[in-house]
């Protein structure tokens, strides 16, 4: 395995780690305007310190994700298609989002709550951001893809089951700013992934992708 594959599956399966981590620190997962200023208000520290692990692991996500379609496009070569360009360009519109709510800390500093909440509510719902946030759900449906490419591939069905329902459940928790949902979504995208990338490194589906295909 290669230096470069060897990183692509160790983003893969960092980068649900650092989400999990993200959302246990951050004080809300609500983007409402009120919830995020009272977030701010209150726990300034650990408001900032989710957001910025939460790009962290998307931006791992991304390589995590291109290996992936990459060591299953010879056995799923649509599946591993679609997946991969939807996750990545769900992922860095993500990455987008969370860089304009950046920039809110900053920008609400120093204003009275009333202001502050009316900037944060138009920050939340610029132009850019309205027409995007629809599309960042992409993310979750390239990763479920995948994970339904993996097991056509070989990798254990309860492993692509995990993935596929820590992906939806990732998007409806962000959705509905549900905090608990979230920790059950990327714990069981932690387990999901890991066991991927020990199927297709180690298990038959390594052989199996690695095989030429045959007519």
């Amino acid at each position: 395995m290669s230096k470069l594959s060897l990183a692509g599956a160790a983003a893969l399966v960092v980068a649900p780690l650092v989400a999990l981590v993200s959302v246990l620190v951050a004080p809300t997962a609500s983007d409402e305007a009120g919830d995020q200023l009272a977030a701010l208000a209150d726990h300034r520290g650990p408001a900032i310190a989710g957001l910025a692990l939460n790009t962290v692991a998307i931006v791992l996500l991304v390589p995590g994700m291109i290996w992936l379609a990459v060591t299953l496009s010879r056995r799923t070569p649509r599946l591993a298609a679609a997946g991969g360009i939807l996750g990545v360009a769900g992922a860095l519109l993500v990455v987008f989002e969370n860089g304009v709510s950046a920039a809110a800390p900053a920008v609400v500093a120093g204003l009275d709550p009333a202001r502050a909440t009316a900037v944060l509510h138009a920050i939340g719902s610029s132009a850019a951001v309205s027409a995007l946030e629809p599309l960042s759900v992409a993310g979750g449906v390239g990763l479920a893809l995948l994970a339904v490419a993996s097991a056509k591939a070989g990798v254990a069905r309860w492993a692509a089951a995990a993935v596929v329902l820590g992906a939806l459940g990732e998007n409806v928790g962000f959705a509905t700013g549900t905090k608990p949902l979230l920790v059950v979504a990327f714990a069981l995208l932690l387990l999901g992934l890991a066991a991927t990338v020990r199927g297709l490194v180690r298990g038959p589906a390594a052989r199996s992708v690695a095989a030429p295909v045959t007519a």
